[in-house]
Order: C-alpha cells, then sequence, then structure tokens
C-alpha cells in the first residue's frame, strides 16, 4: 500500500510540474535529485519505420529518478531497484546533458535547467527511442 501511495505521489507532482512555478528556474541543473516522467515514446526500427508506443511496451521506465550526485538513474516502478549509472554530465546553452549505457543499450537525456522539459534518446542494436516528458522536484 506504501508503494501505491508512493507512486500516486510521485505522478501528482510530475504532473503539477508541466508548467513549473516562475521559482524553479534554473532549478533543473542537477544540484538536487529530479523525478521525470516519460510522456511519449517512439520506437523506430533500422528500416526507418517509427510507431508511438508507452514506455512500458519498450521496457523502459515511466517514471524514474535522476540524481546526478550519486551518479544514477532510478527505475521508480514495478522493477525497484533497477538502475542505470551516469556516465558523464554536461551542460551547455541552459540544457543538463547525461548519458550512459545499461543492458546493451546506451543514452542520452537531455533536460531543459529552467523548464524541467526532458528529451531523451535511446539506442540499442537495430533498434531507437526518443523520449519526451517532464521533470519535477520532489
Amino acid at each position: 500500500m506504501k508503494v501505491f501511495a508512493s507512486v500516486a505521489a510521485v505522478l501528482g507532482i510530475a504532473a503539477m510540474s508541466l508548467v513549473p512555478p516562475a521559482s524553479a528556474a534554473g532549478k533543473y541543473d542537477g544540484s538536487a535529485p529530479m523525478i521525470c516522467a516519460a510522456l511519449t515514446v517512439a520506437e523506430c526500427v533500422a528500416g526507418g519505420r517509427c510507431q508511438r508506443r508507452s514506455a512500458e511496451h519498450v521496457n523502459l521506465p515511466e517514471l524514474f529518478r535522476v540524481d546526478t550526485r550519486a551518479m544514477k538513474v532510478r527505475n521508480l516502478e514495478a522493477e525497484k531497484g533497477r538502475e542505470s549509472t551516469i556516465r558523464n554530465i554536461d551542460h551547455a546553452n541552459g540544457k543538463m546533458i547525461l548519458n550512459g549505457a545499461e543492458a546493451e543499450r546506451g543514452w542520452i537525456l537531455q533536460i531543459n535547467e529552467t523548464t524541467g522539459k526532458m528529451s531523451a534518446v535511446v539506442s540499442g542494436d537495430g533498434e531507437g527511442f526518443v523520449v519526451f516528458g517532464q521533470c519535477a522536484l520532489p
């Protein structure tokens, strides 16, 4: 029951943050952990065909925590404890850019440091995923 309440709280935080308050400007720079929600996912195959999918359908988390101090991206859903190590962090033109690799897939995550809007790409052998979403400060 506690897990369900926690997930519901995270969903509420993510939904409320779709339009961040003015006081949040610049707060998505990695100085504090963030909760991110994958709102749209496109799955593409090597032949060039792309289809809209759910994050769950392509084995990506819908909700995840980004903790730059711990250098981890952690799934907040069913597979508790599933995480990926952040291998590099860069900041450019108001964006924080993270990258890593896990389970034969490489990934790049970009978060707008002012709005918390995020986009990510995940690539594997003959497949790729483009993810768009929103991050919030818990």
